[in-house]
């Protein structure tokens, strides 16, 4: 038997918008509300919640095979120190301190980002 593991080389996101962590509360419970679960991920001081696309079409399979993952879009807030959720109301939406490589560093590129922005702000 063999077994190959292939991490993915590259992670493109179509849209990514920042928001304050009451606003990604609201949204959470609103995805919530429409039937999908919500978890968010927090590494390098950042919460977040992606979604990919999925590799349900030739040409995303393809590009997965190649080493590329697309997420559909990302939001996110800035959360310096971690906590287990985010309150909504009565509604609790649960954070996890992701150990997946692959978030940490979208993480990590996200906070770059929001630097970057913040230092060409007036």
């Amino acid at each position: 038997m063999k077994i190959t593991y292939k991490p993915a080389e590259e992670l493109i996101i179509l849209e990514m918008v920042e928001y304050s962590l009451d606003k990604l509360a609201q949204t959470g419970a609103l995805i919530q509300d429409a039937g999908r679960p919500v978890i968010l991920n927090w590494a390098e001081g950042v919460v977040f919640y992606h979604m990919p696309l999925p590799f349900n079409t030739k040409e995303l399979l393809k590009e997965r095979q190649q080493g590329r993952i697309y997420w559909a879009s990302v939001i996110y807030a800035p959360l310096p120190e971690y906590r287990q959720t985010l309150k909504i109301g009565p509604r609790d939406i649960p954070i996890v301190a992701t150990p997946n490589p692959l978030l940490i560093q979208a993480a990590r590129w996200i906070k770059e980002q929001m630097s970057r922005r913040r230092s060409h702000r007036i």
